[in-house]
């Protein structure tokens, strides 16, 4: 009776054990749909010397890891942008914004140092507002990298695909971590800013930091900062947009919803901004010796009205690279998914499918 008993209660044990395995099963496939997740990383040392403390990425998967887990494309964000903006930019393919196909690979959007969402001024507990040290982008690849290698277990990425400072991100990381990944896809992205997009930092720091309401980062409440952000509306877009866009006699109304107040952080805003200005992954080197060292396959894309990143270096690094090129001629510059994403998409698709473009 004793025997059967033990064997009864094994019998149970077994069972629970399976019910719990299939139970986390199915909350990992939840997760797995784009949910907001938090990878917990204790301290994150950065390229300064300077420490964060109780360090936390943001990221959201999407799809599923194959049989060998060489499936993985992913996805940093842009300028100010989250995770959850992100989202639209996974699935089948049925939309033309749909760049990464999650029927055929395991999509991670990840959130950037500063979004407010991953350690941020705006978020931390020891270091808030100004006391947060300042980060480059390149501190951003190595957090996510830790995210990936010490998180999801991962050890090879197919790609990583980046728009506008996502984009910049992928370059960092084909220089950072070049055996990692087999694929990188910058969207106007740049390698290292040209005179021009650090003239336009930098009015976007200054029309920030110079606002009475910001008060040198030591504000109580957000700032609007009207200025800075019809400045910001500016460089994302070009004249003939604008101009098609928006009359004469509906401009007071289109500079009211242009200055109205964001939902970012100044302090996150001015933070993620000075990392962007740093970025340069060329260093003392030549841009063609810096593109030859890296051993991912690009495809490179633009815009060539694009008023917020000059297109030149990316390109510059596509000659060098001998990579694929797209460049889009939409009118809607730097919002380039909003006037070009079936053409975006469709090579994005193609080039990760296949590592080539027609």
């Amino acid at each position: 009776m004793g025997s059967n008993g033990w064997r009864g209660g094994a019998g149970i044990t077994l069972m629970l054990a399976a019910l719990c395995a299939a139970a986390a099963a199915q909350s990992q496939a939840a997760k797995g749909d784009g949910v907001l997740q938090m990878a917990h990383l204790g301290r994150c040392r950065l390229e300064s010397g300077a420490v964060i403390e109780d360090c936390r990425i943001g990221y959201r998967t999407f799809g599923h890891l194959d049989a060998k887990h060489d499936n993985a494309v992913l996805m940093p964000t842009w300028l100010f942008g989250t995770s959850a903006d992100l989202k639209g930019l996974f699935g089948d393919g049925s939309k033309p914004e749909q760049v990464v196909d999650t029927r055929r690979f395991f999509g991670i959007a990840i959130d950037a140092l500063g979004d407010g969402i991953s350690s941020s001024p705006s978020n931390s507990a020891a270091q808030r507002g100004t006391k947060f040290p300042q980060f480059t982008e390149r501190d951003m690849v190595e957090a996510e990298y830790r995210v990936l290698t010490e998180v999801l277990k991962l050890q090879h990425l197919h790609a990583v695909v980046g728009l506008s400072m996502g984009g910049e991100q992928t370059f960092d990381w084909a220089v950072a971590h070049p055996k990692f990944f087999d694929l990188a896809v910058p969207i106007l992205g740049t390698p290292r800013l040209t005179p021009y997009d650090l003239e336009t930092k930098t009015i976007q720091i200054d029309t920030i930091v110079d606002d009475p309401a910001y008060d040198h980062g030591n504000y109580t409440k957000e700032p609007a900062l009207k200025l800075a952000n019809l400045f910001g509306n500016l460089t994302v877009t070009t004249p003939e947009s604008r101009n098609a866009a928006t009359t004469r006699e509906g401009f007071a109304e289109f500079v009211k919803q242009a200055e109205a107040p964001l939902e970012g952080d100044a302090n996150d805003r001015v933070w993620q901004l000075h990392a962007i200005v740093m970025q340069d992954v060329i260093g003392k080197h030549t841009l063609a010796e810096a593109a030859r060292a890296t051993r991912a396959r690009f495809l490179v894309i633009v815009n060539a009205n694009d008023h917020l990143v000059n297109p030149e270096p990316a390109l510059a690094w596509a000659r060098a690279k001998s990579a694929p090129v797209y460049i889009s001629h939409g009118t809607c510059g730097h919002l380039i998914m909003s006037c070009d994403a079936a053409a975006v998409s469709s090579r994005v698709r193609e080039f990760l499918a296949t590592g080539a473009v027609k």
